[in-house]
């Protein structure tokens, strides 16, 4: 099969751990890279293989025969505008998360991929991650019956915050709840509605949050969230025939079967547990996740298919990330409708 044809747009630290990624996925031809600062794209294109560098998408547009785009850097300026402009020249497209500062910016991003009838997929690389799509397939068997309870517990060092604005937290939510969440609706599927409490505190500017959640498919959840001094997560996934599914970092994976109860006295003899520890995910990529997205781009690219996240994806994340802020605000519960 042919060999689809990209480029990166920006060459920063994030773009850089992707294009590292890019000569371990056969799928890919790597054409060129583009970044104002020309340095950075030409040191890319030696440490990455790519074919060009450019310092101006538009001259790379013209001189080469792309067929998606990959755009790295701001929400804004570079996801949101320049990834419309891709759509419309008619790229297929990846955006690393978030991929606007608001919902309404990427319902803008969603609305013209389905207009232009091109693809589009945003970065939030849980669900990606082998423990996670292992899980995702353990709770799909018919012994775990159906989803009903999910908590996530999620820690990162930062961004800490210099004011504390309004929507509440929202650097904090962009930049780091996005992935929890996009990780939850991955095992969950639609919110309904969501009751949230949180806190900055002024000295330290550190965030705490937890959320109460409701589900499309009748099930709850929650999730605590906060700055940290370390980064942790953690997920938790509980079957209707009382088995569950924990997974660590990303990389470890747990599995509690239906315990063995006694007759009387209240107790059970034993849990049967299951345990993965997929260290060697990571293929001397920074984190697990980052090469699977890859490829899952590249192989929905070849198909033809529609990867996730997808843009819509990413749009009803921001919904939930506005409706955390929202009922942070309010005190209230928050109904997101469908």
């Amino acid at each position: 099969m042919e060999k689809v044809r990209i480029a990166f747009i920006g060459c920063g630290r994030m773009s850089s751990r992707l294009q590292q990624c890019i000569p371990m996925i056969p799928e890919f031809e790597f054409v060129a890279t583009c970044d104002l600062v020309e340095g950075k794209a030409k040191s890319n294109v030696r440490k990455f293989g790519a074919l060009r560098h450019y310092t101006d998408y538009n001259e790379m547009f013209k001189n080469e025969d792309l067929y998606a785009v990959a755009i790295v850097g701001r929400p804004d300026q570079m996801h949101r505008d320049i990834g419309i402009e891709c759509l419309k020249q008619g790229y297929h497209i990846y955006t690393e998360k978030p991929p606007a500062s608001t919902s309404d910016g990427a319902k803008m991003l969603a609305d013209v991929s389905k207009e232009v009838g091109k693809t589009g997929m945003v970065g939030t690389m849980w669900r990606h991650a082998p423990a996670h799509q292992i899980a995702k397939r353990l709770i799909e068997e018919d012994d775990f019956v159906a989803v009903c309870q999910y908590h996530t517990r999620y820690l990162a060092p930062g961004p800490r915050l210099s004011e504390a604005g309004s929507p509440f937290a929202w650097p904090f939510m962009l930049d780091q709840v996005i992935h929890p969440t996009d990780g939850m609706r991955f095992f969950m599927g639609q919110v309904t509605d969501v009751y949230a409490k949180g806190t900055i505190d002024a000295p330290t500017k550190s965030v705490s949050i937890t959320v109460n959640l409701g589900y499309e498919n009748g099930a709850i959840g929650t999730m605590t969230l906060g700055t940290g001094p370390v980064l942790e997560a953690m997920v938790f996934i509980k079957g209707t025939n009382n088995q569950a599914i924990q997974v660590f970092e990303t990389r470890k994976l747990r599995r509690y079967r239906v315990p063995t109860w006694l007759n009387s006295g209240g107790g059970y003899i034993d849990t049967p547990t299951e345990e993965w520890n997929l260290n060697s995910a990571y293929h001397g990529i920074n984190r697990p996740g980052y090469l699977e997205e890859m490829q899952h781009w590249a192989q929905s690219l070849q198909a033809g298919t529609q990867p996730h996240s997808s843009l819509e994806d990413a749009y009803q994340n921001m919904r939930v990330l506005d409706a955390i802020s929202q009922s942070v605000e309010t005190g209230e519960v928050v109904r997101i409708p469908a």
